[in-house]
């Protein structure tokens, strides 16, 4: 392989779905072929709709210093853990996304404080809860607290995946201007602040470590990911993704490994 000198300087990796399974597999092989890329001097960054805690607990098994970027950019936080970045909604227009998404009658979740906040479960909430192995806290009077207690970060709707396309668009149509709203996953959508996203936390990094959009590689498989994708030329996606996502992607493969092996062709 090239010397690290001809090498990326910047990798950042999506997580579930891309580099993790079932909310915590990771191959062995995409594993070591990031030990290998990060052995090179290669900067990491894992970039997630996960809250940064989250994140951690997947991939605090490499010994290598990472990036991460938590809540689609809303949360960025440095090697050494210390927070580098942070995002939230305006009071007001929380709380009008917040009491839209609530009579859909899905999973309603608030994410702000490192906690997940619904005004009243329901059965979505208790398969979310179920499939991720997390807590969701009930608070009555939920947007109330927005700006008080609770400074929303990112808010989100699990349910089923036709569901989840139309009211996709619907936000779109509804909150243009006002908040950024993609698919992160078959049955989420995630409404996050106007300008952070994934690709906005990049670009915020890429001027802290002083390199340029052509030096970065990132990969990702959902509509949350496109956003990286306009940063850079080195973009990733994966076999699996939906054909959008395919079509903003410069390059489609079958895994994080065969990502890593493909860069030293890139530079």
């Amino acid at each position: 392989m090239e010397g690290e000198e001809d090498m990326i300087k910047l990798f950042v990796s999506d997580l579930d779905d891309t580099l993790v399974y079932d909310v915590n597999h990771m191959q062995k092989e995409d594993e070591r072929a990031l030990c290998w890329l990060a052995e090179k001097g290669t900067n990491i960054c894992f970039a997630s709709g996960r809250f940064t805690h989250r994140i951690d607990e997947v991939v605090k098994r490499f010994s290598f210093p990472y990036y991460t970027t938590g809540l689609n950019g809303a949360t960025m936080l440095l090697p050494d853990g210390n927070l580098f970045h942070e995002s939230s909604f305006e009071n007001v227009v929380a709380q009008e996304i917040y009491r839209y998404i609530y009579k859909k009658g899905l999973a309603d979740i608030v994410c702000a404080n490192e906690q997940r906040y619904t005004k009243r479960k329901n059965e979505h909430h208790h398969n979310f809860e179920a499939y991720m192995g997390v807590h969701i806290a009930e608070i009555e009077a939920l947007e109330e607290e927005f700006g008080k207690t609770v400074h929303p970060a990112k808010l989100f709707v699990f349910g089923e995946e036709e569901k989840i396309v139309t009211l996709d668009q619907e936000l779109r149509d509804t909150f243009q201007g006002e908040a950024e709203v993609f698919i992160s996953g078959k049955r989420y959508v995630d409404i996050m602040p106007r300008g952070v996203s994934k690709g906005s936390a990049l670009k915020r990094l890429m001027d802290h470590l002083q390199i340029e959009a052509n030096e970065v590689a990132c990969i990702g498989d959902s509509f949350n990911d496109i956003s990286m994708f306009e940063v850079t030329p080195h973009s990733f996606t994966l076999h699996h993704a939906h054909p959008y996502v395919k079509e903003k992607a410069n390059h489609i493969v079958r895994s994080v490994e065969e990502a890593v092996m493909k860069l030293p062709l890139l530079v």
